[in-house]
């Protein structure tokens, strides 16, 4: 099926540690023979992404390709939607929760496709598609007009300055010792690559994390009360560059999958981190798994500073709702 979208190119020359800027002669000439009408930008900072994703969407272009890691993508994700107030989708109650409003949110243009031509850190989310080819099968994939539409996620949460934010993630969302790997991998060289570097970043972690205990509500029919290590609350299947946290996660099946990684040990975690990239912690009697569509989380003492990932950022911190924004988004496959 032969299908030339207008495509606008979004790439980050910082991406794996630099390697999209030192490639980028190749990956233009790879682009330009593949895909008629394109024409590109690269981004100057965090939030240019979705700056560049929301202009080029306005201006009429069909597909907008995401060139760089999961933070990349993240951003450009949240750009295929009109910026909203917080207040708009989400509430800060008094009690210590934030909830979702009914209100859903904008798209730019629902007919509008999302590339991938993933070259970062980690590289969780091309898992989970299937996208393990090197740059020349990855372009090829953004030819021809078979897409896939997927669900995404909405957050609401605290931001670093204490106030409420809102923001779109596509893969996986989570909080607690994740939060602190994100924000330790994130403030150091990338250049050892994703796995080696999430793997450094989880000692650091590991060394300074204690569970913390939360309040958790899922669709409003289960309530978690526990000392955590993590909980993650996902639509694709891996994080952490090659972590299986989520075995079965389907990105278009209208539901998360929620894992919850309880009040383990030092002794236990140091067990089950390696057995993540196999997908076996599932098996440990202090992992649980469930379904739902919307999920609460909130820490029992308001001054535990409990941090959250969202495809790789982080971005700030519990109490924090997620929602399940079904058959939201369409991929180019």
């Amino acid at each position: 099926m032969t299908v030339n979208y207008r495509t606008f190119v979004i790439a980050n020359p910082a991406a794996g540690a630099g390697s999209v800027g030192e490639e980028w002669p190749l990956i233009e000439r790879l682009l330009q023979a593949n895909l008629p009408e394109l024409d590109f930008a690269f981004t100057e900072g965090p939030g240019h992404a979705t700056l560049l994703a929301r202009e080029a969407l306005r201006a009429g272009w069909e597909m907008i390709v995401s060139v760089g890691g999961d933070g990349t993508l993240n951003e450009v994700v949240n750009g295929f939607y009109e910026s909203a107030e917080p207040e708009a989708h989400f509430t800060r109650e008094s009690n210590g929760w934030i909830t979702a409003t009914d209100k859903k949110p904008k798209p730019i243009n629902s007919d509008a496709v999302l590339g991938i031509l993933p070259m970062g850190t980690g590289g969780d989310f091309r898992r989970t598609l299937g996208l393990m080819g090197g740059i020349s099968e990855n372009v090829e994939h953004l030819r021809g007009g078979h897409t896939r539409t997927v669900d995404i996620g909405q957050l609401g949460y605290i931001d670093h300055q204490g106030e409420l934010a809102s923001r779109f993630f596509i893969n996986i969302s989570c909080a607690g010792m994740s939060g602190l790997v994100d924000r330790l991998a994130n403030s150091t060289w990338k250049g050892l690559g994703g796995t080696m570097t999430f793997i450094l970043a989880t000692v650091r972690a590991f060394l300074q994390w204690r569970n913390v205990e939360v309040e958790a509500r899922l669709d409003d029919t289960t309530e978690i009360r526990d000392h955590l290590l993590d909980i993650i609350v996902a639509n694709g299947q891996y994080f952490g560059g090659g972590m299986w946290i989520a075995p079965g996660a389907e990105v278009d099946n209208g539901a998360f999958q929620v894992v919850t990684m309880g009040n383990l040990t030092k002794s236990e975690q140091l067990k089950i981190f390696p057995a993540i990239y196999g997908g076996k912690h599932v098996g440990s009697p202090k992992v649980s798994r469930y379904r739902a569509r919307r999920v609460a989380v909130r820490p029992v003492d308001s001054s535990d500073e409990v941090l959250i990932d969202a495809d790789g950022e982080q971005p700030g911190r519990l109490p924090a709702v997620w929602t399940l924004r079904p058959k939201a988004l369409k991929i180019k496959i």
